[in-house]
């Protein structure tokens, strides 16, 4: 079975959003993010290459530097760096 069209008519899939690009520029820019988590520009670099974070502490800082008042958010971003699926915070 082919896949399902995009409404531009194309069956070719879309390619994923790249979460930690997304969250660096959300969090301010590489160089603020470095300053707030305590990394350095390779490894992030590194990290944005393989589209998931690896170490855990700064998965969690990195949240509550995007999501500081909201803690379920936070989770969800969390997961969502470290390569596993969004779930919901309700669950």
């Amino acid at each position: 079975m082919a896949p399902r069209r995009r409404p531009d008519g194309r069956r070719k899939p879309r390619t994923r959003v790249n979460m930690i690009y997304r969250s660096i520029q959300a969090a301010g820019g590489p160089t603020r993010l470095k300053a707030a988590i305590g990394v350095s520009l390779p490894t992030l670099a590194r990290w944005r290459r393989v589209g998931r974070v690896t170490d855990a502490v700064a998965v969690l800082e990195w949240a509550a530097v995007i999501h500081p008042d909201n803690p379920a958010e936070a989770y969800c971003l969390a997961r969502r760096l470290a390569g596993l699926a969004a779930k919901s915070p309700t669950r």
